[in-house]
């Protein structure tokens, strides 16, 4: 039990690196999917960010807390839940945001605004309560779809590179944990927890290499 108790409390910490790291992708994507989107996608996209973030650092300080011993082990769904719903909130609509279209240099339609949201929406509420989590990880996989189709026009494979590692690394963490593995198991855990950090850390880079690295022949084009 003191082994169990230790490793929930290092699996902990290490968890803190993924929503971390979701934040720096977050604020980085703050500055510039918001020159990019019309605001009425940009905004759902930004609140659907920040409720992954509060279900992301919630779920290492539970399991911190219980390696101090001050709570019981119980899986965290509801944490997990809140997580995967802001994922299926910002994962459609900054794809469907950051399509030609749907762009703030884009000819104004209000139709396409006005047609894809309550779509959109209505596509989230109906899946919410019970497909939720697989459904968040769908979510997700739609940010680097995303972000890949923006690497690609902006001719930055290094970062569609990245962002292909990342997709795997989410793909992975999907199926392991869906695989029939015992959950309340620490072991598991920490196979989870490596794949989420290599997952995470190669994000912020392919966002990096996305939006803010510029190579020497961008420099003297611009």
């Amino acid at each position: 039990m003191v082994f169990a108790t230790n490793d929930w409390f290092a699996l902990g910490l290490l968890d803190y690196v993924n929503p971390i790291c979701y934040a720096t992708f977050t604020i980085i994507g703050f500055f510039y999917f918001r020159k990019m989107m019309k605001p009425a996608f940009y905004y759902i996209y930004f609140i659907g960010a920040i409720i992954s973030l509060i279900g992301g650092f919630f779920i290492p300080t539970i399991k911190t807390l219980i390696g101090l011993g001050v709570m019981e082990w119980n899986l965290p769904v509801s944490k997990v839940i809140i997580a995967n719903t802001g994922f299926l909130i910002s994962g459609p609509t900054l794809f469907i945001g950051t399509l030609k279209a749907n762009r703030l240099d884009a000819p104004k339609d209000k139709n396409v605004t006005l047609n894809s949201l309550p779509v959109l929406l209505a596509a989230d509420l109906a899946f919410l309560n019970k497909f939720i989590v697989g459904f968040g990880a769908l979510g997700m996989i739609l940010i680097y779809v995303t972000c890949a189709k923006l690497a690609f026009e902006r001719k930055r494979y290094n970062a569609v590179a990245t962002i292909a590692v990342s997709l795997c690394g989410t793909l992975f963490e999907a199926f392991y944990s869906n695989s029939g593995t015992d959950l309340n198991a620490p072991a598991v855990h920490w196979v989870i927890e490596i794949g989420a950090v290599i997952t995470h850390l190669m994000l912020v880079l392919s966002a990096y290499l996305l939006f803010i690295y510029k190579d020497k022949k961008e420099a003297k084009e611009a």
